[in-house]
Formats: C-alpha cells, sequence, structure tokens
C-alpha cells in the first residue's frame, strides 16, 4: 500500500525511496507538477494581486512536503523560479513581457519593497532544519533512533557527522543542521551536558557562547563546574574571577533548578 512506480521511479507516500546521482532526474515531476498548476491558469484573466495569492498559497506550497525530507538541486529552485517569474509578470503574443522588478528583490518583505515571495531553498533548509529539531527533542522516536543507530551512535545531533555512504535523506537533514547552529541555545539545568567554553548558552549574548578567556578551567569544563553542587548556587566568586562582568551578570541571572533536570535546548 502506498508504493506505485512513476515516470521510471519507485515512490512510496510520494516520494522517492532511491535518491542516485542524477538528482534532476528524480526530483523532475516536481517541476513538471509547478509547470502543469501554471498552464492550467489563464494568466490574461487574472490581476496581479489574484496571481499574487495563487503563488503564494498553491505553487509555492505544492513541493512543501517534499522539501521537508530532501534538499532539492538548485537547479530545480532556478527553473521554478523562472516559471512562476513568467507567469506573473504575463505575456504578450507569445512574447514574454517586461520584467519591471528582480526575481530576487521579490523575495523581500512587503515592508522591504517585496511581494513576500517565498525564497525556496531557504524554506527547503527551514523545513529539513525542522526536522532535525525533532530529532533533538524527540531522541526516543522512530525515526531519531533509526538514524542515530546508523550516523551519530554516542553522539547528538548537532555533533555528528554526515558519515560514510549516507542516503540522501539524512544528508539533506545534516546539512540543515547550519540552520539550527544559528539560532540554538541551551536552557541550563544540572549543567552537566553543556560545555562553557564551546556550547551556546548564554541568552543574552551574540552567539550564546561567551567571550572571556580562562587558564583555570579546561577547554572541556561543563557548566556543573560553575555551580556549588550541594547549595544548588552559582560559584559567584569563581564566575566573576574568570568572566567579564556582564557576562558573569548574565550567568548569576539563570535560575538553577532545585531539583535534578537535565540540560535542553529552547
Amino acid at each position: 500500500m502506498g508504493i506505485k512506480a512513476v515516470e521510471g521511479h519507485l515512490k512510496y507516500l510520494g516520494l522517492p525511496t532511491f535518491v542516485g546521482r542524477s538528482k534532476k532526474q528524480v526530483f523532475g515531476f516536481v517541476q513538471d507538477r509547478v509547470w502543469k498548476k501554471l498552464k492550467g491558469w489563464k494568466e490574461k484573466l487574472l490581476s496581479r494581486v489574484r496571481k499574487d495569492v495563487l503563488i503564494k498559497a498553491v505553487v509555492q506550497s505544492i513541493h512543501t512536503y517534499i522539501m521537508g525530507y530532501f534538499r532539492l538541486p538548485t537547479g530545480l529552485y532556478n527553473h521554478i523560479a523562472s516559471r512562476i517569474n513568467k507567469f506573473y509578470w504575463g505575456s504578450k503574443d507569445g512574447e514574454k513581457k517586461i520584467h519591471w522588478i528582480k526575481w530576487d528583490k521579490l523575495y523581500q518583505s512587503k515592508q522591504n519593497g517585496g511581494l513576500g515571495f517565498r525564497d525556496m531553498e531557504a524554506f527547503n533548509m527551514d523545513l529539513l532544519a525542522k526536522q532535525g529539531w525533532r530529532l533533538i527533542k524527540n531522541s526516543e522516536s522512530l525515526a531519531a533512533r533509526t538514524l542515530s543507530s546508523r550516523y551519530y551512535n554516542r553522539k547528538d545531533f548537532l555533533s555528528s557527522d554526515v558519515g560514510f555512504s549516507p542516503c540522501f535523506t539524512w544528508r539533506s537533514i545534516w546539512q540543515a543542521k547550519c540552520v539550527l547552529e544559528k539560532g540554538e541555545c541551551w536552557r541550563i539545568r544540572n549543567g552537566e551536558t553543556v560545555k562553557i567554553w564551546k556550547d551556546p548558552w548564554l541568552p543574552k549574548q551574540n552567539g550564546s557562547k561567551p567571550w572571556s578567556t580562562s587558564t583555570t578551567l579546561n577547554p572541556n569544563a561543563r557548566v556543573a563546574e560553575l555551580m556549588l553542587e550541594e547549595e544548588k548556587e552559582w560559584n559567584t566568586d569563581l564566575i566573576n574571577q574568570i568572566f567579564l562582568p556582564f557576562e558573569a551578570q548574565q550567568i548569576l541571572d539563570i535560575p538553577i533548578p532545585s531539583s535534578n533536570q537535565v540540560d535542553c535546548f529552547y
């Protein structure tokens, strides 16, 4: 059930079961769907406003499901963007009309002078990053247990490597790890998981990592070493000694739970 062959490629639930070297051939059905949808609309009967709505609500949503599992080829993004661009500006007697604004400009929000069209490559990476976040937050799920046993056993997702001969789904999700790394931050609980100098854990800091340097603690020291274990409090003297004043204040403002809870992302 759910398995069928489309255009010579075996698919399950609408997704290709195998992705070889020719990504363009495997994902060609995506641009075909977009083109069929655009051809079905009478562009001469549609105003710019209606075209705007149709492109955002229909055309740029066709491949959302697929982009949540695979990173599509750059050439495919460009081809679809070209089709959408041509449809939006229209044509007359077989000749395309003048494109008054660059397509890259149309990606920008309306407040910045664009039309708010979706940057499909960036959106693709965001959807894949969402899958990576699920692997972090739901580590006991079937998908997380399957991928971790194959690619990042004894590590967490953010510390993982792409591995040897990875499947295309894993490689796609792994490449989106950089999106999570830009906005990730640890919520300190017992401090036993987070490395002081290497992990992001300062919520009010640009980059969330300490700028201070120290010869007192080793490079792999954990945040727990900055705490007084029995009192469940920060070691104020040590923190003021090691960190810059504004960083020390950030750390001291972080509440430490009375119960022994595990550090987590937020």
